[in-house]
């Protein structure tokens, strides 16, 4: 199976539409395993941070996958404690093969290929970085896109989940992984917060977005016998919208009409291209016309919102009663389940990237 590494390569500027106009412009280079056993640079090493982002219990690599890494010839570094929000203990690790150091300056010292589920809450730049060194994991591309830039000025890859293509058919599409953790979460979370007369019976439910995300929250009201409706951009969704149990699929235009006609309790927000900023699909007349009590679940925040009162990391309540809330990190409340997809497809990526004479994606290089 292909796995493809992006490399942006255009100018970053301070807009975060520019920033995404040349991640679109990415070089992609991809690497074709030989057989089972890849051919590994024998002079490089992974390794693996503890997670600081608030609330983050996922790690990077499980120990079984640090084990078939270094079956492979693929070394491993990773920080202690790195496991504990999973229940991996420092052992586990030590037994799958992996070094164990005490802080990050030593993984980044030592490692080539620094592994990470979010970016470090601290400041990269004062880490012992150097050229050729690359950071693979979901790198937050909007909001981080000046230190993106210095980083790469300072010849620093930035290797980001986020820039995969879903139909990419690579193992190391950690993003389609985490998206059907997060949609189902997100859904059950979302219906928690109603009040309990409208828990106690089907929930009308409306669902943006057809990836899967949005997919997985259909299944979710699925299972619990409520009435969702779907909402794609093109009409091609519309069997998988089925599929996942929606009897009704509509296209975006046709929100506002919705909403004026039907009371509608909970609103999934999980339309987002990726490389691409979200498109606004709650705007001031669509949320005037949900009813007091109700609740939006905006998934696409960090991408700015499907929701025009979305507050990134934050629930707000506005003045007409309804309740808007994000957060970024939903497969963090199933850390085992979200852990294990995860690490396979940093383990996908490491992988590409530590094998010999890479093929780039220009044939004339």
């Amino acid at each position: 199976m292909r796995a493809v590494v992006f490399r942006p390569v255009g100018k970053f500027s301070e807009s975060s539409s520019d920033f995404l106009e040349s991640l679109d412009a990415a070089d992609l280079s991809a690497v074709e395993p030989p057989g089972s056993r890849p051919h590994i640079d024998q002079s490089m090493i992974a390794g693996v941070l503890c997670e600081t982002a608030a609330d983050e219990r996922r790690v990077a690599l499980t120990p079984d996958d640090v084990r078939r890494l270094d079956a492979v010839g693929l070394p491993v570094v990773v920080q202690a404690g790195a496991g504990g929000g999973v229940g991996f203990d420092d052992r586990s690790y030590e037994c799958a093969g992996a070094r164990l150091v005490t802080d990050p300056a030593t993984v980044f010292g030592l490692a080539d290929l620094v592994a990470w589920v979010k970016p470090p809450v601290y400041e990269l730049e004062s880490m012992p970085l150097r050229r050729g060194q690359a950071l693979i994991g979901f790198q937050d591309p909007i909001a981080r896109a000046e230190e993106i830039m210095r980083l790469r000025d300072r010849g620093v890859e930035s290797v980001a989940f986020e820039q995969i293509p879903a139909d990419s058919g690579t193992d190391a599409d950690a993003l389609s992984a985490m998206s059907r953790i997060a949609g189902g979460i997100a859904y059950e979370e979302g219906r928690g917060l109603l009040a309990a007369d409208r828990q106690a019976r089907p929930v009308r439910t409306l669902v943006l977005g057809c990836g899967h995300a949005g997919l997985a929250a259909l299944a979710a009201a699925a299972r619990h016998g409520d009435e969702p409706v779907a909402v794609g951009h093109r009409p091609e969704q519309r069997d998988a919208a089925v599929r996942h149990g929606t009897q009704r699929f509509l296209l975006d235009p046709e929100i506002p009409a919705l909403l004026a006609q039907e009371p509608i309790d909970l609103v999934i927000c999980a339309a987002v291209r990726r490389g691409l900023p979200a498109p606004v699909l709650l705007g001031a007349t669509e949320l005037a016309a949900l009813r007091p009590g109700a609740v939006v679940v905006d998934l696409a925040g960090k991408a700015g919102g499907n929701c025009v009162a979305t507050v990134v990391h934050a629930t707000v309540a506005l003045p007409g009663g309804v309740t808007v809330t994000h957060r970024s990190n939903y497969p963090s409340r199933q850390p085992i389940a979200a852990s294990h997809a995860y690490s396979a497809a940093v383990t996908a990526m490491l992988l590409s990237r530590s094998q010999e004479s890479p093929v780039t994606g220009d044939p004339g290089k």
